[in-house]
């Protein structure tokens, strides 16, 4: 499963550090968030099923929501490649957003960014069956309770560029697992090469998602983990 959430081509600093400050990629950890955004931003991407070899979704249904608030703020139906575009209005000010993906045959799956939207961003997803999870939790030798959220995470550093050896966790905790190589490992304790973290059973509810890699501490952001569905979700510093 390593189509979780890809490709997040935020306006991010190229900064890195010299030999005494943060490791290449890392040297925008300590920088401010924007506080304006265009009037207007898009999301866009791909819906995709099957994690073995992902195959477009088409007619899924993806609604955008602010963190907070029940009313759509925008929405659109994947076309038969599985492609969809929300246009997101801003008023100035950075979108602390989520978006919701259905589908008859996978589970919900809801998909946020690492920080507020200031700019616009390419977000694909990957809709997972419940037979998947299962299989997914077999292979780390984790049982995935129907009452607790699970959460697919990605890290990536200031390029946008998955980080290896990245330890993630959660608040409130759950059972975290990774890849080794490209096969889910029940022994792995960090990231690989494609920065991807598994989260287990995490209750119901609000959850703060961080991760520490290039020796650095980066920025940790809320998540809403819900019973029988998916959280998508990266970290950036």
């Amino acid at each position: 499963m390593r189509y979780l959430l890809l490709g997040i081509p935020l306006v991010i600093a190229a900064c890195s550090g010299d030999s005494s400050g943060p490791a290449e990629g890392f040297g925008c950890v300590d920088d401010t968030l924007p506080t304006t955004a265009p009037a207007l931003v898009s999301v866009n991407g791909a819906i995709r099923a099957n994690a073995l070899s992902p195959q477009p979704v088409s007619n899924a249904i993806i609604t955008a929501y602010r963190v907070g608030s029940p009313d759509t703020i925008a929405s659109d139906t994947s076309s038969t490649p599985g492609d969809y575009a929300v246009n997101i209005t801003t008023g100035g000010t950075p979108v602390n957003g989520y978006l919701k993906v259905t589908h008859s045959g996978q589970l919900d799956t809801y998909a946020y960014p690492a920080r507020p939207l200031a700019a616009n961003l390419t977000t694909n997803v990957l809709m997972p069956t419940q037979n998947e999870i299962d299989f997914l939790g077999v292979a780390v030798g984790v049982t995935q309770s129907g009452t607790n959220g699970f959460i697919g995470v990605v890290v990536r550093d200031c390029f946008g560029a998955t980080v290896a050896g990245a330890t993630v966790s959660t608040t409130p905790a759950g059972t975290v697992k990774y890849n080794s190589g490209s096969t889910p490992s029940g022994s792995a304790t960090s990231t690989s090469t494609d920065g991807v973290a598994y989260v287990f059973n995490v209750p119901a509810g609000d959850v703060i998602v961080k991760a520490n890699g290039g020796g650095e501490t980066l920025r940790q952001h809320a998540v809403t983990a819900r019973a029988g569905t998916v959280t998508l979700t990266e970290i950036q510093p």
